[in-house]
């Protein structure tokens, strides 16, 4: 029987540093592979090499947009994955701080677009979490943040906030890595699901190609679908995976596969 579901962007944008570093480890090689391999977005990653935010003068930062514009790519979001540990060691907490802003200002210049971060959200102090608010907030930038180890204490937060700014992100692969279950993780933050990424995982705890471990991408993609709190493309995670533009390929497939249609 077919399905009906809410229609929204489900395209998928692959995480560019794979490609990077798979090509001639340049941005503009890596952008070609991505659009002659027909993918309409793309996820940066602003500790990458000519997309860092403290290398990018506001003229680069132009160029940088332009540059995807031309290549007719859209730019779905940024990640900064720093050490979670940063955010609260105080050697390391005030540049942990000013690289997540720095993020968050590139990501509005390149057109509000989402920064999806790691964080320790159940050991962050109050101070830290409201200078990450405020600065989401007034750039009109939303947060997504990842906490698949700590679903309650980020779920309470979000809560608490409750601003546009500030919502949740989710890693299946991370999630089956603890023997959870990611359409059931989507469910619960339906609401507040600011950025959704595709992966997966095998049994034996590797992270490997969509289709190939143990996500039920049927179902997952339906989760998504209806989840009210989500927009933009779905964020391809090729981290960690060998061969990542035959297995971008490859999960584009599964995902239309997976498709439901009147």
């Amino acid at each position: 029987m077919p399905i009906l579901t809410h229609g929204s962007d489900l395209r998928l944008a692959p995480t560019l540093r794979p490609l990077v570093v798979a090509t001639d480890g340049t941005v503009r090689a890596a952008l070609d592979q991505v659009r002659k391999l027909g993918f309409p977005a793309v996820q940066l990653d602003a500790t990458l090499a000519g997309i860092r935010p403290r290398e990018l003068s506001p003229r680069a930062r132009k160029d940088l947009a332009a540059l995807f514009a031309r290549n007719d790519v859209q730019i779905a979001g940024i990640d900064l994955f720093l050490p979670r540990a940063h955010y609260v060691d105080a050697q390391h907490l005030d540049r942990a701080v000013a690289a997540t802003i720095g993020a968050i200002e590139l990501a509005a210049d390149l057109g509000r677009v989402t920064v999806s971060l790691s964080l320790p959200v159940s050991d962050l102090k109050d101070d830290v979490k409201s200078a990450l608010v405020e600065a989401a907030d007034g750039h009109g930038v939303r947060l997504a943040v990842h906490a698949e180890d700590q679903p309650d204490e980020l779920i309470k937060w979000l809560d608490a906030v409750d601003m546009h700014c500030l919502g949740a992100g989710i890693d299946p692969a991370a999630l089956l890595a603890r023997s959870e279950k990611p359409v059931k993780a989507a469910n619960r933050v339906s609401k507040r699901l600011a950025s959704a990424r595709l992966s997966d995982m095998s049994s034996g705890a590797v992270r490997c190609p969509v289709g190939e471990g143990e996500l039920e991408v049927a179902g997952y993609r339906v989760a998504l679908d209806l989840a009210a709190g989500r927009s933009g493309p779905v964020v391809l995670d090729l981290r960690g995976i060998e061969r990542p533009a035959a297995a971008a390929t490859a999960a584009r497939t599964a995902w239309e596969a997976a498709a439901f249609s009147v």
